[in-house]
C-alpha cells in the first residue's frame, strides 16, 4: 500500500492540491455533515487515486502496475460559520454526488467562501473565518475497473 495521503490546506494554492486529489471523488449525501457547535463541515469520499496514474507519453493516462484504485478519504473544514447547498437532495441520504472541484473565494485577508462543485449542478458553499481544510485517507485502497472520465467514449462504473 502506498502511504496514506494526509494534506492540509490553509490557502487557495493548497486547496488546489486537495482539489486535484479529490477530482471525481464520490460521496453519499448521508456522509456529509455540518457540526455548528464545532464549526466543522465534514464529508467522506471514495477518492480515485490519481497519484497512481502515470502519463504514457501522448497516449493518455494509464494505471501503474497496481491498476486503478480508490480509497476512503475524509475531508473536513474548520472555522465554518455557515453552510448553503444547491441542487443536492439532502433528504435522500443514499444519493450519490461526484465532486468536480473545490475553490476558495476570499472575502478579506482570512475569511472567504469555499465552494464544492458536484456533477449535475450540485454545490455546497461554506462561509469560513479562514481556510483550514484537512484531507486524510482512512482505509486501505481497493481496485476499481477504470479511471473516471468526462468524455462520451469513457465509461466509469462506481467503484
Amino acid at each position: 500500500m502506498t502511504d496514506a495521503l494526509r494534506l492540509r490546506a490553509v490557502d487557495a494554492m493548497d486547496l488546489s492540491v486537495v482539489a486535484a486529489h479529490l477530482q471525481d471523488a464520490i460521496a453519499m449525501v448521508g456522509d456529509m455533515a455540518y457540526q455548528p457547535q464545532k464549526r466543522r463541515f465534514a464529508v467522506m469520499f471514495n477518492r480515485f487515486m490519481w497519484e497512481d496514474v502515470e502519463l504514457d507519453k501522448g497516449k493518455g493516462a494509464k494505471p501503474d502496475a497496481k491498476g486503478y484504485r480508490r480509497v476512503r478519504s475524509a475531508l473536513h473544514f474548520d472555522g465554518v460559520e455557515r453552510v448553503q447547498t444547491q441542487g443536492l437532495r439532502l433528504s435522500n441520504k443514499e444519493a450519490v454526488a461526484e465532486l468536480l472541484t473545490l475553490a476558495f473565494e476570499p472575502k478579506n485577508e482570512t475569511a472567504g467562501v469555499i465552494k464544492l462543485t458536484f456533477a449535475g449542478g450540485g454545490a455546497i458553499k461554506l462561509e469560513v473565518e479562514c481556510l483550514d481544510a484537512w484531507l486524510t485517507d482512512v482505509s486501505t485502497p481497493w481496485p476499481t475497473a477504470s479511471r473516471p472520465g468526462h468524455g462520451a467514449d469513457v465509461e466509469e462504473p462506481l467503484g
